[in-house]
């Protein structure tokens, strides 16, 4: 466990610069986000928090993509560290997460923020039993939202490092065209995956385990009622996935990854 959180200390101050750039930046979009509520800009202000919200999703997966090219100039260290190769990609991983949730509850202190004031506005101008329900929605299963947002990161990040590690494994008797085998990767979760979820296989492996949850807020309007199913097989299904990519890539490192 020492060994373990030693990597940990050492992906900080390899990532340190980096992390506090991008903080700079998610403070510097907030305080803008802010000054267009305040100014009354129309959606301005609420169509950037949105924007800056969602790339986090990506956040882990740059993240994983920039530290590992990093290591394969100085592969004949990093491989050569008593540890497995589980180990070191997961240091990496847990480094990238926590400065992705620092960056990611700064995003959405503003973003709430900005809300808050916006919804102001908008109670003067609509119905205030739409805004206000909009409002209960937000402040009742927001907390869902971004737990699905940082399981996607997370998904992203793992299927970044899987391109950057299966390139990284065929250097040595691939010398050019390496590329081509991380855009193979990158169609797996992408093309590949969406291609899947639309067969039947696929609803019968993971539509299992309905989850309703009613948007109440909004159901206490006049003929209107909405609920968002979340399915325990496809969660399950997910989590094996990730699973079995980490355990890929760990392996891959160990076995495959020449200096």
């Amino acid at each position: 466990m020492g060994t373990w959180v030693s990597l940990l200390k050492k992906e900080f101050k390899m990532t340190r610069s980096s992390v506090l750039w991008g903080l700079v930046i998610v403070i510097a979009a907030g305080l803008l986000e802010l000054y267009l509520a305040y100014q009354h800009s129309g959606p301005a202000a609420t169509v950037l928090a949105i924007v800056v919200v969602g790339l986090h999703i990506f956040y882990l997966a740059i993240y994983m993509l920039k530290s590992l090219s990093n290591e394969w100039n100085n592969a004949h260290l990093w491989l050569h560290l008593p540890r497995s190769g589980w180990s070191l990609i997961s240091a990496k991983l847990a480094s990238g997460l926590i400065a992705m949730l620092l960056s990611l509850i700064i995003t959405c202190i503003f973003a709430f923020w900005v809300a808050a004031v916006e919804f102001k506005i908008f109670t003067q101008v609509y119905d205030p039993q739409i805004t206000e329900a909009v409002w209960s929605i937000i402040l009742n299963y927001g907390w869902v939202v971004v737990m699905l947002f940082i399981a996607g990161a997370i998904y992203n990040g793992l299927w970044a490092m899987m391109i950057s590690v299966a390139m990284a494994s065929t250097r040595n008797f691939i010398k050019k065209g390496r590329f081509f085998i991380g855009v193979g990767v990158f169609l797996i979760p992408t093309w590949g995956m969406g291609a899947f979820q639309e067969t039947i296989a696929y609803d019968l492996l993971v539509k299992w385990g309905a989850i309703n949850i009613p948007l109440t807020a909004l159901n206490s309007l006049e003929h209107v009622y909405v609920q968002q199913t979340i399915h325990v097989g496809e969660i399950l299904f997910f989590t094996l996935v990730m699973a079995a990519v980490f355990y890929f890539c760990g392996w891959l490192l160990d076995n495959k990854v020449e200096v």
